[in-house]
């Protein structure tokens, strides 16, 4: 019997690794449909997108990933001055 390269009883994939290009930066994306809604977190599995060629896959729910950021809508910003106290002489 010849010995194993690593101990396969002990690994865990803790890094992303896109399956398309490699890259290993991502963002969670959010599920889409009740398979990825109710199914995947059963499997300990998210949806992942990749930020360099967008593929989007699923990883095990050990490997961190960022949030996705949140875009700030014009609702949601502060205003600069209010309009009341700005006067043009």
């Amino acid at each position: 019997m010849t010995p194993l390269p690593y101990r396969w009883w002990s690994f865990r994939p803790l890094e992303f690794h896109c399956p398309s290009c490699g890259g290993e930066e991502a963002c969670r994306s959010r599920p889409r449909g009740l398979f990825e809604a109710y199914v995947l977190p059963i499997l300990c599995l998210r949806p992942v997108r990749c930020d360099r060629c967008y593929l989007r896959s699923y990883v095990l729910r050990t490997i961190a990933v960022p949030e996705r950021p949140r875009l700030l809508r014009a609702k949601d910003q502060p205003e600069a001055a209010s309009h009341q106290d700005s006067r043009i002489a």
